[in-house]
């Protein structure tokens, strides 16, 4: 339990200066790669992705010692303590209906997540994951190049892809880590799957910080937080013949969980939009 909570504190603490990093960037720099050059050099971003390693280790030994629904309940809450910290340290008040549809979101995910079967076994499913691989990276490459002028102005769907992205990469993540266990780690340089990894991940971080350049945070995050294990269970339906829900009662209790998650969603960005609006109008 407090190897979890360390962590989502970690990933939270990340999101909120990786934020910050990517709002102060020039909006030009939007889905470039020039845009990961600048940020490598802001500090905020390089202390964010210390808080991302060091909760992505805490992560790693909390589910080694604990269960799933011990552990992801937890880590959940992560992107909760990154909004509610962003509307603190932006010294905006957060409204009691966004922190009920903060917390009935949180709880949504965390229902979905423990519900969802896992994937078992050490089997990497070659010809479905050089499919997965591919199309990752071409939807990773057409979204910073020929689509970048359509996708510039939306935040919101930038957020949709990067998730889309990070779901590609948790999948390469096992694989990589089979690898490395059949293996070890020199050989596994020599896979094909730790390079998509590595270009998928660059991808996906691109796409993410571009979200935050255009969207607040509390629009952008829950998109992201969400998107990313919804994302991975249907990848891993077809990479991995995982079901994408188990028999019986735990089947509408996942949709259910969907559902209320969708709703949450919609109602936090409609508040931001609203806050949004009222903020435009005092200034003028």
């Amino acid at each position: 339990m407090l190897l979890s909570l360390l962590a989502a504190i970690c990933f939270g603490m990340a999101a909120v200066l990786q934020f910050q990093a990517s709002t102060a960037s020039a909006s030009e720099l939007n889905l470039r790669f020039s845009l990961l050059w600048k940020l490598l050099a802001n500090p905020r971003f390089g202390l964010g992705a210390i808080f991302d390693v060091v909760g992505g280790v805490a992560q790693f030994f909390a589910l080694k010692y604990g269960s799933v629904p011990q552990v992801l309940p937890i880590l959940a809450s992560g992107f909760v303590l990154a909004i509610l910290l962003e509307h603190f340290l932006a010294r905006r008040p957060v409204g009691v209906g966004d922190v009920i549809a903060l917390l009935v979101s949180c709880g949504a995910l965390i229902t979905f997540l423990v519900l969802s079967p896992q994937a078992s076994g050490e089997t990497i499913y070659v010809g479905a994951s050089i499919v997965i691989g591919g199309i990752g990276v071409v939807i990773g490459v057409m979204t910073v190049t020929l689509l970048r002028p359509l996708l510039a102005g939306h935040g919101r769907i930038q957020a949709m892809i990067g998730a889309a992205l990070l779901g590609v990469v948790s999948i390469f993540e096992r694989e990589v880590g089979i690898l490395w266990t059949q293996e070890g780690a020199l050989r596994t340089v020599e896979h094909w799957e730790l390079w998509v990894l590595v270009v998928v991940g660059g991808l996906a971080l691109l796409v993410v910080q571009s979200a935050f350049q255009r969207q607040s945070l509390a629009r952008v995050l829950p998109l992201v937080t969400v998107g990313e294990p919804i994302a991975a269970i249907a990848i891993s339906a077809l990479a991995l013949q995982t079901p994408l829900f188990r028999a019986g009662a735990s089947t509408f209790a996942s949709l259910g969980a969907l559902v209320v998650e969708i709703l949450a969603l919609i109602y936090l960005a409609r508040s931001e939009v609203r806050v949004d609006a009222e903020l435009h109008h005092d200034g003028n």
